[in-house]
This record gives structure tokens, sequence and C-alpha cells, in this order.
């Protein structure tokens, strides 16, 4: 089996941060933030942390959490908790010291000024895209579809303050509870018939990235995807992680990606 040959972490650090603190937005989905890192750790939009769960031997193996924000040292990660793993990291408590290894795997492209994007973001698949909007040069447009299953899910929008004007968001969900009863690729159909973007970011559900690709193709419109996915190593070596390119390669979703060139993915084979 062929994989890129992306051959290192380069980024990567063995680090301790210690919690600040957890957030419970709705049942089983919480933000957990981290501080205590040293000033070398400057991750870029779209990366992630390979967090152990706890310091004891089981379970063994860490679990991948994009980074939605680093800022004044403090980094906040948006995890839904789905197996044990999230679930210890769901019970840590102020002052508790964690294992981690990163930042890890490929960024997004920058905004620049006077560029418009439009990202697609569904479930914990906002989070790298909250960080990509944060890192948008002043004068550039994000049209950010943020959709979620219902209004308990929808994060305080407190960091658009003062941006308002170029960060707009257009909430989805899927109960109808906030927004648009819907998906929010149709939300992203709609905007993209009303306007030219420079390009896409989209993360979150398969299904849904694929529908976000496929509206960005349609349109010959670059499409920048995260590929989350469950992970061993985190380091390229053990192929847990691989998706099938076109061309019949394979992508390794820790080091080719997470986000990769939506064009260099095989979508109707996963």
């Amino acid at each position: 089996m062929a994989v890129h040959q992306r051959t290192r972490q380069s980024e990567a650090q063995l680090l301790q941060p210690k919690v600040r603190k957890v957030v419970d937005l709705a049942r089983r989905l919480y933000l957990l933030e981290l501080e205590g890192f040293p000033e070398t750790f400057r991750p870029k939009p779209g990366q992630f942390l390979h967090l152990r769960p706890t310091k004891e031997d089981y379970p063994l193996l860490r679990r991948p959490i994009s980074l939605q924000s680093y800022r004044d040292g403090v980094a906040t990660l948006l995890i839904r908790e789905v197996g044990i793993g999230t679930e210890l990291l769901h019970r840590a408590r102020p002052g508790d010291c964690l294992d981690a290894l990163g930042p890890l795997g490929t960024a997004y492209s920058p905004v620049r000024s006077g560029e418009s994007v439009l990202m697609v973001g569904g479930g914990v698949g906002v989070a790298p895209l909250v960080a990509a909007a944060l890192e948008a040069e002043p004068g550039a447009l994000v049209d950010f579809c943020y959709g979620v299953a219902t209004a308990g899910e929808i994060q305080s929008l407190d960091f658009l303050s003062g941006r308002e004007n170029e960060i707009r968001i257009h909430v989805s969900t899927d109960d109808g509870s906030s927004g648009h009863h819907g998906f929010c690729t149709e939300v992203a159909e709609r905007l993209l018939e009303e306007r030219r973007y420079a390009k896409i970011f989209t993360c979150g559900p398969w299904v849904m990235m694929r529908k976000a690709f496929r509206l960005g193709s349609e349109r010959k419109v670059p499409v920048e995807a995260s590929l989350e996915v469950q992970m061993g190593c985190g380091l390229g070596a053990c192929l847990g992680c691989v998706y099938e390119t076109p061309d019949g390669d394979f992508i390794r979703s820790c080091i080719d990606g997470p986000v990769v060139d939506g064009y260099g993915v095989s979508w109707e084979n996963h």
C-alpha cells in the first residue's frame, strides 16, 4: 500500500499542559481548556493535540483532538464524549496535568485580507474552523456555516466581538431549534449561489464534507478538508488512519493531513 512520504511531525513537542477548566455545553459535549504551554508552542488552524486521557496504561492509545483556539497561553478543545478516552478527559479537574503531543498535522491555508472564504462545519468539526476564522486577516470575509444537532450545542460567539461584519455565522440545527432547520450544506449551497468564494474549508461528518466538496467542485472552487478520524500513533507509522486518493494512493490523516486538498480525496470510496 503506497502512502505519501511526509516523514515526520516537524512541529511536535512533548507537552505537559494543565487543565484550566471544563465547560459543559450539552449532553456529552464540552470544552476543555488547557494552559501551561511553552513559548515555542505555536499551533496553526487545523492542527491537533494527541492526548493521553490518564497516566495509567488503560486506555493505551492517545486521543486526537483539534485545537479550537490558542490565545493568551490557553488552548481550547471542543470534545464530544464517545468512549472511555473522551469520558476520562471529561472528568478532568482544574490543575490536573495531561500528557500531550503537539501541535500535529497540517493546517488550513491562511485567510488573507480581501479573500472571501466559505467554511462548512458540523458537530465537533466546527472546532478547527473556529480556529481558522479567528486567524483570518482583517479585511477578509468569512461565511461560516455552523451545523449542530440542537441549539444547546451552539457555543458562545463572543470571539466575534468587533468582527461581526467580517465573520458571519450561519447556524443550522438538525431539529430546527435555532437558525436554519436542516443541514449546514443547504445553507452553503445557497451562499454559493449568491457569492464567489476564493476557497472552501470544511470539517465534520464524512457525508457532510463530501457534499461540501461536490458544491465546491461544481463551481471549481478550491476545497480544503480536515479528515478527522481515530488514530493510533499520530506520527504516520501505524497506517491506522488512511484515506484513499483518486489515483489509488493513500493519505495518512495524522501526518499528511488532517487538512488536505479536497480534490486529492476519493470521496466515494470511504
